[in-house]
Protein backbone atom coordinates (compact mmCIF):
# COMPACT_ATOMS: atom_id res chain seq x y z
CA UNK A 1 0.00 0.00 0.00
CA UNK A 2 1.32 3.48 -0.85
CA UNK A 3 3.04 5.31 2.00
CA UNK A 4 0.83 8.30 1.22
CA UNK A 5 -2.25 6.32 2.34
CA UNK A 6 -3.35 6.52 5.95
CA UNK A 7 -4.36 3.42 7.86
CA UNK A 8 -8.05 4.19 7.40
CA UNK A 9 -7.65 4.96 3.68
CA UNK A 10 -5.87 1.64 3.20
CA UNK A 11 -8.68 -0.11 5.08
CA UNK A 12 -11.33 1.47 2.82
CA UNK A 13 -9.45 0.42 -0.32
CA UNK A 14 -9.19 -3.13 0.99
CA UNK A 15 -12.91 -3.24 1.75
CA UNK A 16 -13.82 -1.87 -1.68
CA UNK A 17 -11.56 -4.37 -3.44
CA UNK A 18 -13.37 -7.20 -1.64
CA UNK A 19 -16.83 -5.74 -2.31
CA UNK A 20 -16.25 -5.60 -6.08
CA UNK A 21 -15.64 -9.36 -6.29
CA UNK A 22 -18.70 -11.56 -6.55
CA UNK A 23 -17.09 -13.99 -4.12
CA UNK A 24 -15.85 -11.33 -1.71
CA UNK A 25 -16.17 -12.63 1.84
CA UNK A 26 -16.20 -10.79 5.15
CA UNK A 27 -13.09 -8.71 5.86
CA UNK A 28 -11.77 -8.34 9.39
CA UNK A 29 -9.76 -5.21 10.06
CA UNK A 30 -7.72 -4.29 13.17
CA UNK A 31 -9.35 -0.89 13.72
CA UNK A 32 -10.57 0.78 16.86
CA UNK A 33 -13.96 2.51 17.00
CA UNK A 34 -12.56 5.92 16.08
CA UNK A 35 -10.77 4.46 13.07
CA UNK A 36 -13.89 2.60 11.96
CA UNK A 37 -15.77 5.89 12.14
CA UNK A 38 -13.12 7.51 9.94
CA UNK A 39 -13.47 4.73 7.35
CA UNK A 40 -17.24 5.21 7.28
CA UNK A 41 -16.86 8.98 6.93
CA UNK A 42 -14.40 8.56 4.07
CA UNK A 43 -16.68 6.04 2.35
CA UNK A 44 -19.61 8.44 2.65
CA UNK A 45 -17.48 11.25 1.23
CA UNK A 46 -16.81 9.07 -1.83
CA UNK A 47 -20.42 7.82 -2.07
CA UNK A 48 -19.45 4.14 -1.69
CA UNK A 49 -20.77 3.44 1.81
CA UNK A 50 -23.39 0.81 0.76
CA UNK A 51 -20.65 -1.31 -0.83
CA UNK A 52 -19.02 -1.88 2.56
CA UNK A 53 -22.02 -3.63 4.09
CA UNK A 54 -21.43 -6.78 2.04
CA UNK A 55 -17.84 -7.35 3.22
CA UNK A 56 -17.25 -5.61 6.54
CA UNK A 57 -17.85 -7.95 9.45
CA UNK A 58 -21.01 -6.55 11.06
CA UNK A 59 -19.78 -7.62 14.51
CA UNK A 60 -16.89 -5.18 14.15
CA UNK A 61 -19.23 -2.18 13.92
CA UNK A 62 -21.00 -0.50 16.79
CA UNK A 63 -24.79 -0.39 16.72
CA UNK A 64 -24.92 3.28 15.57
CA UNK A 65 -22.34 2.56 12.86
CA UNK A 66 -24.24 -0.50 11.64
CA UNK A 67 -27.49 1.45 11.56
CA UNK A 68 -25.81 4.25 9.58
CA UNK A 69 -24.59 1.79 6.95
CA UNK A 70 -27.96 0.06 6.73
CA UNK A 71 -29.83 3.36 6.49
CA UNK A 72 -27.63 4.68 3.68
CA UNK A 73 -27.88 1.34 1.89
CA UNK A 74 -31.68 1.37 2.04
CA UNK A 75 -31.78 4.91 0.61
CA UNK A 76 -29.39 3.96 -2.18
CA UNK A 77 -31.35 0.82 -3.12
CA UNK A 78 -34.64 2.72 -3.19
CA UNK A 79 -33.18 5.49 -5.39
CA UNK A 80 -31.47 3.00 -7.71
CA UNK A 81 -34.66 1.04 -8.36
CA UNK A 82 -36.67 4.23 -8.84
CA UNK A 83 -34.21 5.57 -11.43
CA UNK A 84 -33.89 2.23 -13.20
CA UNK A 85 -37.65 2.09 -13.76
CA UNK A 86 -37.73 5.73 -14.87
CA UNK A 87 -34.74 5.21 -17.18
CA UNK A 88 -36.49 2.33 -18.96
CA UNK A 89 -39.77 4.24 -19.21
CA UNK A 90 -38.12 7.31 -20.74
CA UNK A 91 -36.09 5.14 -23.13
CA UNK A 92 -39.31 3.51 -24.36
CA UNK A 93 -41.05 6.90 -24.62
CA UNK A 94 -38.30 8.35 -26.79
CA UNK A 95 -37.80 5.14 -28.77
CA UNK A 96 -41.47 5.21 -29.66
CA UNK A 97 -40.88 8.62 -31.23
CA UNK A 98 -37.91 7.34 -33.21
CA UNK A 99 -35.32 8.85 -30.86
CA UNK A 100 -32.49 6.63 -29.63
CA UNK A 101 -31.23 8.03 -26.33
CA UNK A 102 -28.07 6.33 -25.06
CA UNK A 103 -27.85 5.93 -21.28
CA UNK A 104 -24.47 7.06 -19.96
CA UNK A 105 -23.28 5.39 -16.72
CA UNK A 106 -26.14 4.73 -14.30
CA UNK A 107 -27.79 1.32 -14.53
CA UNK A 108 -25.62 0.33 -17.52
CA UNK A 109 -22.64 0.23 -15.14
CA UNK A 110 -24.49 -0.67 -11.93
CA UNK A 111 -25.62 -3.96 -13.49
CA UNK A 112 -21.99 -5.15 -13.36
CA UNK A 113 -21.72 -4.86 -9.56
CA UNK A 114 -22.30 -7.96 -7.39
CA UNK A 115 -25.38 -6.15 -6.03
CA UNK A 116 -26.34 -3.55 -8.69
CA UNK A 117 -28.62 -1.53 -6.41
CA UNK A 118 -25.72 -0.76 -4.04
CA UNK A 119 -24.04 1.40 -6.68
CA UNK A 120 -25.14 4.99 -5.99
CA UNK A 121 -27.15 6.71 -8.77
CA UNK A 122 -28.54 10.21 -8.41
CA UNK A 123 -29.82 11.06 -11.90
CA UNK A 124 -30.22 9.78 -15.45
CA UNK A 125 -27.79 10.80 -18.19
CA UNK A 126 -29.11 10.51 -21.75
CA UNK A 127 -27.06 11.27 -24.86
CA UNK A 128 -28.87 12.41 -28.02
CA UNK A 129 -26.29 13.84 -30.46
CA UNK A 130 -28.62 15.10 -33.19
CA UNK A 131 -29.84 18.66 -32.33
CA UNK A 132 -33.30 18.22 -33.87
CA UNK A 133 -33.88 14.89 -32.13
CA UNK A 134 -32.59 16.31 -28.85
CA UNK A 135 -35.04 19.19 -29.07
CA UNK A 136 -37.89 16.76 -29.70
CA UNK A 137 -36.70 14.61 -26.81
CA UNK A 138 -36.79 17.57 -24.43
CA UNK A 139 -40.26 18.51 -25.62
CA UNK A 140 -41.47 14.95 -25.02
CA UNK A 141 -40.00 14.91 -21.53
CA UNK A 142 -41.61 18.25 -20.75
CA UNK A 143 -44.99 16.88 -21.85
CA UNK A 144 -44.27 13.91 -19.57
CA UNK A 145 -43.98 16.16 -16.51
CA UNK A 146 -40.37 17.35 -16.59
CA UNK A 147 -39.33 20.99 -16.76
CA UNK A 148 -36.06 22.69 -17.61
CA UNK A 149 -34.23 23.39 -14.40
CA UNK A 150 -33.17 26.89 -13.45
CA UNK A 151 -29.87 25.52 -12.17
CA UNK A 152 -26.59 26.38 -13.85
CA UNK A 153 -26.18 24.14 -16.89
CA UNK A 154 -22.98 22.73 -18.29
CA UNK A 155 -22.36 23.47 -21.95
CA UNK A 156 -22.64 19.78 -22.88
CA UNK A 157 -26.02 19.09 -21.26
CA UNK A 158 -29.18 20.62 -19.87
CA UNK A 159 -31.02 19.52 -16.75
CA UNK A 160 -34.68 18.52 -16.61
CA UNK A 161 -36.42 17.92 -13.30
CA UNK A 162 -39.79 16.37 -12.48
CA UNK A 163 -42.17 17.39 -9.72
CA UNK A 164 -41.00 14.28 -7.84
CA UNK A 165 -37.43 15.59 -7.85
CA UNK A 166 -36.24 13.17 -10.54
CA UNK A 167 -33.33 14.58 -12.55
CA UNK A 168 -32.45 13.91 -16.19
CA UNK A 169 -29.34 15.33 -17.83
CA UNK A 170 -29.87 15.57 -21.59
CA UNK A 171 -26.43 15.52 -23.25
CA UNK A 172 -25.47 16.91 -26.61
CA UNK A 173 -21.84 15.89 -26.02
CA UNK A 174 -19.99 13.46 -23.77
CA UNK A 175 -18.00 16.13 -21.95
CA UNK A 176 -17.12 19.80 -21.85
CA UNK A 177 -14.41 20.90 -24.27
CA UNK A 178 -10.84 20.26 -23.11
CA UNK A 179 -7.83 22.50 -23.57
CA UNK A 180 -6.31 19.86 -25.84
CA UNK A 181 -7.57 20.66 -29.34
CA UNK A 182 -6.58 17.27 -30.72
CA UNK A 183 -8.69 15.57 -28.06
CA UNK A 184 -11.66 17.83 -28.82
CA UNK A 185 -11.44 17.08 -32.55
CA UNK A 186 -11.18 13.35 -31.85
CA UNK A 187 -14.21 13.41 -29.56
CA UNK A 188 -16.30 15.31 -32.07
CA UNK A 189 -15.61 12.58 -34.63
CA UNK A 190 -15.95 9.65 -32.21
CA UNK A 191 -19.25 10.90 -30.80
CA UNK A 192 -20.72 10.77 -34.29
CA UNK A 193 -19.27 7.30 -34.84
CA UNK A 194 -20.54 6.06 -31.46
CA UNK A 195 -24.10 5.75 -32.73
CA UNK A 196 -23.00 2.61 -34.60
CA UNK A 197 -21.80 1.05 -31.34
CA UNK A 198 -24.85 1.08 -29.07
CA UNK A 199 -27.47 -1.58 -28.48
CA UNK A 200 -30.58 -2.28 -26.48
CA UNK A 201 -29.39 -3.73 -23.18
CA UNK A 202 -31.24 -5.62 -20.47
CA UNK A 203 -30.64 -4.10 -17.05
CA UNK A 204 -32.38 -6.20 -14.45
CA UNK A 205 -35.41 -6.79 -16.66
CA UNK A 206 -35.53 -3.22 -18.00
CA UNK A 207 -34.35 -2.19 -21.48
CA UNK A 208 -32.13 0.83 -22.16
CA UNK A 209 -29.74 1.79 -24.94
CA UNK A 210 -26.07 1.45 -23.96
CA UNK A 211 -22.70 1.45 -25.67
CA UNK A 212 -20.76 -1.67 -26.50
CA UNK A 213 -18.22 -2.40 -23.73
CA UNK A 214 -15.18 -0.74 -25.37
CA UNK A 215 -17.13 2.44 -26.06
CA UNK A 216 -18.71 2.38 -22.61
CA UNK A 217 -15.23 2.13 -21.11
CA UNK A 218 -13.99 4.99 -23.28
CA UNK A 219 -16.87 7.18 -22.13
CA UNK A 220 -16.16 6.33 -18.47
CA UNK A 221 -12.52 7.28 -19.02
CA UNK A 222 -13.52 10.63 -20.52
CA UNK A 223 -15.94 11.26 -17.68
CA UNK A 224 -13.12 10.74 -15.18
CA UNK A 225 -10.75 12.87 -17.25
CA UNK A 226 -13.23 15.74 -17.39
CA UNK A 227 -13.53 15.76 -13.60
CA UNK A 228 -9.81 15.18 -13.14
CA UNK A 229 -8.88 18.34 -15.03
CA UNK A 230 -11.67 20.06 -13.11
CA UNK A 231 -11.82 19.66 -9.35
CA UNK A 232 -11.24 15.89 -9.33
CA UNK A 233 -13.17 12.63 -8.97
CA UNK A 234 -13.59 10.02 -6.27
CA UNK A 235 -13.35 6.29 -5.64
CA UNK A 236 -16.79 5.45 -7.05
CA UNK A 237 -15.50 6.07 -10.57
CA UNK A 238 -12.63 3.66 -9.96
CA UNK A 239 -15.10 1.04 -8.75
CA UNK A 240 -16.97 1.40 -12.06
CA UNK A 241 -13.69 0.84 -13.89
CA UNK A 242 -12.93 -2.33 -11.94
CA UNK A 243 -16.32 -4.00 -12.41
CA UNK A 244 -16.43 -3.17 -16.11
CA UNK A 245 -13.02 -4.64 -16.89
CA UNK A 246 -13.58 -7.58 -14.57
CA UNK A 247 -16.54 -8.56 -16.73
CA UNK A 248 -15.01 -7.71 -20.10
CA UNK A 249 -12.23 -10.20 -20.90
CA UNK A 250 -12.71 -10.18 -24.67
CA UNK A 251 -9.48 -9.36 -26.54
CA UNK A 252 -11.34 -7.46 -29.28
CA UNK A 253 -12.99 -5.20 -26.69
CA UNK A 254 -9.60 -4.32 -25.23
CA UNK A 255 -8.11 -3.78 -28.68
CA UNK A 256 -10.93 -1.39 -29.61
CA UNK A 257 -10.59 0.49 -26.33
CA UNK A 258 -6.84 0.90 -26.83
CA UNK A 259 -7.45 2.18 -30.36
CA UNK A 260 -9.82 4.83 -29.03
CA UNK A 261 -7.30 6.00 -26.42
CA UNK A 262 -4.52 6.15 -29.04
CA UNK A 263 -6.63 8.15 -31.46
CA UNK A 264 -7.70 10.60 -28.76
CA UNK A 265 -4.37 10.86 -26.94
CA UNK A 266 -5.76 9.60 -23.62
CA UNK A 267 -3.40 6.62 -23.27
CA UNK A 268 -1.43 8.02 -20.33
CA UNK A 269 -4.57 8.69 -18.32
CA UNK A 270 -5.97 5.23 -19.10
CA UNK A 271 -2.67 3.67 -17.99
CA UNK A 272 -2.70 5.61 -14.71
CA UNK A 273 -6.34 4.84 -13.84
CA UNK A 274 -5.81 1.17 -14.63
CA UNK A 275 -2.60 1.06 -12.56
CA UNK A 276 -4.43 2.42 -9.51
CA UNK A 277 -7.16 -0.19 -9.91
CA UNK A 278 -4.65 -3.02 -10.28
CA UNK A 279 -2.52 -1.93 -7.32
CA UNK A 280 -5.30 -1.07 -4.88
CA UNK A 281 -8.73 -2.35 -6.00
CA UNK A 282 -8.06 -5.88 -7.16
CA UNK A 283 -8.35 -5.45 -10.94
CA UNK A 284 -6.62 -8.53 -12.32
CA UNK A 285 -6.57 -7.96 -16.08
CA UNK A 286 -6.16 -4.29 -17.05
CA UNK A 287 -7.39 -3.05 -20.44
CA UNK A 288 -4.05 -1.47 -21.42
CA UNK A 289 -0.82 -3.34 -22.24
CA UNK A 290 1.42 -1.02 -20.22
CA UNK A 291 0.47 0.45 -16.84
CA UNK A 292 1.68 3.75 -15.43
CA UNK A 293 4.70 3.70 -13.12
CA UNK A 294 3.96 3.13 -9.40
CA UNK A 295 4.85 6.71 -8.42
CA UNK A 296 2.38 8.05 -11.01
CA UNK A 297 -0.35 5.67 -9.84
CA UNK A 298 0.27 6.68 -6.22
CA UNK A 299 0.13 10.38 -7.10
CA UNK A 300 -3.18 9.89 -8.90
CA UNK A 301 -4.58 7.85 -6.01
CA UNK A 302 -3.60 10.60 -3.58
CA UNK A 303 -5.43 13.14 -5.72
CA UNK A 304 -8.53 10.90 -5.87
CA UNK A 305 -8.57 10.25 -2.12
CA UNK A 306 -8.27 13.98 -1.41
CA UNK A 307 -10.96 14.87 -3.94
CA UNK A 308 -13.88 12.89 -2.54
CA UNK A 309 -16.96 12.81 -4.73
CA UNK A 310 -16.03 15.14 -7.64
CA UNK A 311 -13.66 17.31 -5.62
CA UNK A 312 -16.13 18.39 -2.95
CA UNK A 313 -13.82 17.46 -0.06
CA UNK A 314 -11.38 20.34 -0.41
CA UNK A 315 -12.52 23.94 -0.46
CA UNK A 316 -9.42 25.03 -2.39
CA UNK A 317 -10.10 22.68 -5.31
CA UNK A 318 -11.53 24.18 -8.46
CA UNK A 319 -9.44 23.14 -11.43
CA UNK A 320 -6.39 21.16 -12.43
CA UNK A 321 -4.26 22.98 -15.00
CA UNK A 322 -1.92 21.53 -17.60
CA UNK A 323 1.16 22.56 -15.63
CA UNK A 324 2.17 24.99 -12.89
CA UNK A 325 3.95 27.77 -14.82
CA UNK A 326 2.58 31.32 -15.22
CA UNK A 327 1.70 30.40 -18.81
CA UNK A 328 -0.35 27.46 -17.53
CA UNK A 329 -2.42 29.79 -15.34
CA UNK A 330 -3.06 32.08 -18.32
CA UNK A 331 -4.03 29.15 -20.58
CA UNK A 332 -6.42 27.84 -17.96
CA UNK A 333 -8.00 31.27 -17.40
CA UNK A 334 -8.50 31.65 -21.16
CA UNK A 335 -9.98 28.15 -21.32
CA UNK A 336 -12.41 28.99 -18.51
CA UNK A 337 -13.46 32.08 -20.45
CA UNK A 338 -14.41 29.85 -23.38
CA UNK A 339 -16.34 27.51 -21.07
CA UNK A 340 -18.24 30.42 -19.50
CA UNK A 341 -18.94 32.13 -22.83
CA UNK A 342 -18.82 29.40 -25.54
CA UNK A 343 -20.48 31.48 -28.28
CA UNK A 344 -19.15 34.95 -27.54
CA UNK A 345 -15.66 33.47 -27.01
CA UNK A 346 -15.42 32.78 -30.73
CA UNK A 347 -15.19 36.55 -31.37
CA UNK A 348 -11.61 37.67 -30.66
CA UNK A 349 -12.43 41.41 -30.22
CA UNK A 350 -14.67 40.47 -27.27
CA UNK A 351 -11.94 38.63 -25.36
CA UNK A 352 -10.83 41.49 -23.06
CA UNK A 353 -14.39 42.04 -21.86
CA UNK A 354 -14.99 38.31 -21.50
CA UNK A 355 -11.79 37.90 -19.47
CA UNK A 356 -13.05 40.56 -17.08
CA UNK A 357 -16.48 38.95 -16.91
CA UNK A 358 -14.90 35.54 -16.21
CA UNK A 359 -12.80 36.98 -13.39
CA UNK A 360 -15.81 38.78 -11.91
CA UNK A 361 -17.91 35.60 -12.03
CA UNK A 362 -15.14 33.58 -10.37
CA UNK A 363 -14.69 36.08 -7.53
CA UNK A 364 -18.45 36.40 -6.98
CA UNK A 365 -19.08 32.66 -6.93
CA UNK A 366 -16.11 32.06 -4.68
CA UNK A 367 -17.44 34.54 -2.13
CA UNK A 368 -21.04 33.34 -2.46
CA UNK A 369 -20.08 29.69 -1.90
CA UNK A 370 -17.69 30.56 0.95
CA UNK A 371 -14.83 28.72 -0.68
CA UNK A 372 -11.16 28.99 0.25
CA UNK A 373 -9.22 32.23 -0.33
CA UNK A 374 -8.25 32.88 -3.95
CA UNK A 375 -4.56 32.50 -3.08
CA UNK A 376 -5.20 28.99 -1.72
CA UNK A 377 -7.18 28.02 -4.84
CA UNK A 378 -4.35 29.22 -7.09
CA UNK A 379 -1.75 27.31 -5.07
CA UNK A 380 -3.84 24.12 -5.20
CA UNK A 381 -4.35 24.51 -8.95
CA UNK A 382 -0.60 24.78 -9.44
CA UNK A 383 0.11 21.74 -7.25
CA UNK A 384 -2.40 19.58 -9.13
CA UNK A 385 -1.25 21.02 -12.44
CA UNK A 386 2.00 19.09 -12.41
CA UNK A 387 0.13 15.76 -12.17
CA UNK A 388 -2.53 16.82 -14.67
CA UNK A 389 0.13 17.76 -17.21
CA UNK A 390 1.94 14.43 -16.70
CA UNK A 391 -1.26 12.54 -17.57
CA UNK A 392 -2.83 14.78 -20.21
CA UNK A 393 -0.03 16.62 -22.05
CA UNK A 394 -0.33 16.16 -25.83
CA UNK A 395 2.40 14.08 -27.44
Amino acid sequence: MASTCSKTESALLRLLAASLRSSGGAVSLPLDEAERAQVLTLAQRHEVLPLLGTVWDADALSEPQRMAVEGKTAQTVHKSIQLQILNARLTALLDGAGIRAVTLKGCTVARLYPIPEYRKCSDIDLFVPDPAERQRAMELLQKDGFHLSGEWHANHHVILRSEKGEVVEMHDAWTECFQNKHLNRSLERLQKESGQHCRLLDCGGFSVYAYEPAWQAFYLLLHMLQHFVGSGFGLRNLCDWVVLWTHEQDAKTRETFCRLTRESGTEAFAAAVSAVCVRYLGLETPPVPVLAEPDTADALLRDILDAGEFGFSEGARMVGMDGSSPAAYLREFHHQMHINFPKAGRLVPLWPGLWLATLTRFLYNNQKLHRAPVSAILRKAGQRGRLVRRLTAPK
